[in-house]
């Protein structure tokens, strides 16, 4: 049987019993129809996670009640209290830190992206603008599809067991993330006009402990943005001989960085 894993982002402790908030108790009461007893695991994305059991299930109207309610379950809420049996110390986090640059593409795409990154072991995530991103997004939608992207982080990490959250920085111009301090990495850009082979550069490098990856949008780099990410310190490489979207190339090239150099062995 597959135990369920929710992500609590609050303090945990062995013996504890912690009420789960409404979203997750609705989500393993209402949908996965989880009985007292039942066992389940909590991480908070600290690293480690909590193995438990249900311990209490109970249907408690809200307070106040709204005086018209056209729809009687929405003035119920679901409570369920978990206790903490024991600490689980596998994060399965990857030993080589990946930093995912990846252009701003449209919104299933994104999601796709991100989702299939975490499960391959992402360290952080770095939504880019770029001149010729088909998705524009102001201010007030940068907010909602960063707190949207979180969601799907947060959920491919309790399907795939992941118990530390890759960072997911707000979006960033291709100017800007540039212009960020450059860490102890090395930094890579894929340009499906490179002659160079990333699998083939990857194979030759030795230790290699932190990377980013750099990832076009649906229209791919303009000239000048290569130019200038090559002025950053960026290695230009092609992925194959073939050209693949911009939500498959991110989580290919994951792939290819864990098979060779990360912890898919």
């Amino acid at each position: 049987m597959v135990i369920p894993r929710f992500y609590v982002p609050q303090p945990l402790a062995v013996g504890q019993c912690i009420s789960l908030p409404e979203a997750v108790a609705n989500h393993a009461v209402r949908v996965l129809r989880l009985q007292p007893g039942d066992p389940l695991v909590l991480f908070n994305g600290e690293g480690g996670a909590y193995a438990g059991r249900l311990a209490e299930r109970d249907i408690a109207p809200k307070a106040p009640p709204p005086k018209k309610q056209r729809d009687a379950r929405s003035s119920r809420q679901t409570v369920a209290d978990v206790i903490l049996e024991e600490f689980q110390p596998d994060d399965r986090a990857s030993r080589l830190q990946v930093s995912l640059w990846q252009g701003v593409s449209a919104a299933e795409r994104m999601d796709y992206t991100w989702q299939k990154s975490v499960e391959l072991g992402v360290h952080r995530c770095v939504p880019i603008e770029t001149r010729r991103c088909v998705t524009k997004l102001d201010a007030a939608r940068a907010e909602k599809r960063h707190a949207h992207w979180q969601g799907v982080i947060v959920s491919a990490a309790e399907q795939c067991g992941l118990n530390r959250l890759p960072e997911l920085v707000p979006v960033q111009t291709l100017t800007q993330a540039l212009a960020m301090p450059v860490g102890p990495g090395v930094r890579v850009m894929l340009d499906p006009d490179a002659t160079e082979s990333f699998p083939v550069w990857l194979e030759r490098q030795q230790g290699l402990t932190d990377l980013t990856i750099l990832i076009g949008p649906e229209g791919g780099f303009a000239p000048e943005e290569i130019t200038a990410a090559q002025a950053a310190g960026f290695l230009c490489f092609r992925l194959g001989p073939r050209v693949f979207r911009t939500e498959t190339a991110g989580p290919v090239a994951l792939a290819v960085t864990q098979a060779i150099a990360g912890d898919l062995r």
